[in-house]
């Protein structure tokens, strides 16, 4: 990985900043292409690839501030999962590997700031900034085959139909037999680029009591991925089949794009060495995805349905959809989460708690209505600093999975840093995280900046 970072002062009150990246290898290992990652696209596996992060200027205008360009928008108090944290889609390629700023999608944007008038009603250094963006960019996953695809999202290979089930007119019943099932992934049409479509971002801030406070409203696209999976029995004539064709059947997955509106709230205190941060949204709308494979394998939908497939294929139909049920649900949700992190002597302990309450759901989902997931991470550094130990601990309650990650970075010289450590998954493979439990995977690397 190559990543480049550039900056400069092109007036006293204008600057610009871009960064660049390029990958060769890595997760992607089934690339038929070489290029750079497009925003247009959710399945993308490009080797090697170029990345634009972030392209943009900063202007300052007084009384107010002004970025425009392709940038990272970061708002919320908590570790690594923030409810507020809306604006920038993520790529999923190696997800639990890289930080949280490495996974986030650049998206073009004009962000303004301005403070707010001191007034006695008003927080100490109260601040109002608005983030809109023009149009959406959508979330990003490897191709179907690649290590980081989703085992929940992936179809079975062959389908049967038991003993009996399909009756021809005649009043003749079919024996048992499989019917070969082909597995792909499509784009969906990404919103028109209308105003209706565009995000907008508020954040007001200020210091209140001690307290660093800030709410958020946001409406827009979700970042959030969601899919909708779709089926369809392909007939061709076989004179020597009862039925008078051979059978097959494709499942199709398709990106869902639903608008949503959240509000929140954060807030931050410090007193010694021990900080406790809060934060919390409500989100309408939220599109939540179930587990595909369970659609797939219940052989419901298909034999409810078998009297009108086949009726459709004797009148000559070549192709004919398959009604599997809802394969995602939209639902109110509320996020929340609470963290307290201490120092002591070079150590920084985190705990940390976060929870997804799904409201008014009766659908079996990917994840529980109610989902709630411990942070654990733990800081040491030694050697005057040179050497720095961390731990991080993933676990799910409901859903009962668990992430490790150990490491060890050793500073070589103030340019060189050496990486090495672990990434252990473990837990339901019927999870959001327990599905790539077998995905562990020990890492070596090494950073130079220059």
């Amino acid at each position: 990985m190559l990543r480049l970072r550039l900056g400069g002062e092109l007036h006293e009150r204008l600057r610009f900043v871009l960064s660049a990246t390029g990958i060769n290898g890595g997760p992607a290992r089934r690339a038929t292409k070489a290029g750079l990652y497009n925003y247009h696209r959710v399945f993308q596996d490009i080797d090697p690839s170029a990345e634009f992060e972030e392209a943009y200027f900063d202007m300052d205008l007084p009384p107010v501030d002004l970025r425009l360009g392709l940038q990272k928008i970061a708002w919320g108090k908590l570790d690594r999962t923030q409810p507020n944290d809306l604006f920038n889609p993520y790529r999923y390629h190696d997800y639990f590997l890289l930080e949280q700023e490495e996974n986030k999608i650049g998206v073009p944007a004009a962000r303004i700031g301005a403070a707010l008038p001191q007034l006695s009603w008003l927080p100490e250094d109260g601040r109002i900034t608005v983030a809109w963006a023009p149009n959406y960019v959508p979330f990003r996953f490897p191709l179907p085959g690649e290590r980081w695809f989703p085992p929940a999202a992936q179809s079975l290979d062959r389908f049967h139909v038991p003993d009996g089930v399909i009756v021809l007119p005649s009043g003749r019943s079919l024996p048992a037999f499989d019917i070969p099932v082909a597995f792909g992934v499509r784009e969906a049409g990404l919103p028109p680029r209308r105003l209706e479509n565009s995000g907008l971002g508020v954040r007001v801030s200020g210091f209140l009591a001690g307290f660093d406070h800030a709410m958020y409203f946001y409406y827009g696209y979700d970042i959030a991925p969601a899919f909708r999976l779709l089926a369809d029995v392909f007939a061709q004539r076989d004179a020597a089949s009862p039925l008078g064709a051979s059978l097959a059947a494709r499942a199709t997955l398709e990106p869902v794009f639903r608008h949503i509106e959240a509000w929140g709230a954060d807030t931050a205190y410090a007193f010694g060495p021990v900080t406790v941060r809060a934060e919390g949204a409500f989100v309408r709308g939220r599109a939540f995805t179930r587990d595909l494979r369970l659609l797939v394998s219940d052989p419901t939908p298909l034999l409810d349905q078998a009297d009108e497939i086949v009726a459709a294929i004797l009148r000559g139909a070549a192709k004919v959809p398959v009604d599997l049920g809802p394969s995602f649900v939209e639902r109110d949700a509320v996020e929340w989460g609470i963290g307290v992190d201490y120092t002591y002597r070079g150590w920084l302990a985190l705990l940390q708690v976060n929870q997804t309450d799904v409201l008014d759901n009766d659908v079996d989902l990917l994840i529980h209505d109610i989902e709630t997931r411990i942070l654990a991470n733990i800081r040491k550094s030694f050697l005057r600093d040179r050497l720095q130990s961390q731990l991080v601990a993933l676990q799910g309650i409901e859903s009962a999975y668990t992430l490790l990650r150990p490491r060890l970075t050793l500073a070589l010289t103030d340019r060189v840093q050496l990486r090495g450590g672990y990434l252990a998954i473990a837990g339901s493979r019927h999870t959001v995280l327990g599905q790539y439990k077998a995905n562990d995977e020990g890492f070596l690397q090494l950073r130079v900046s220059f």
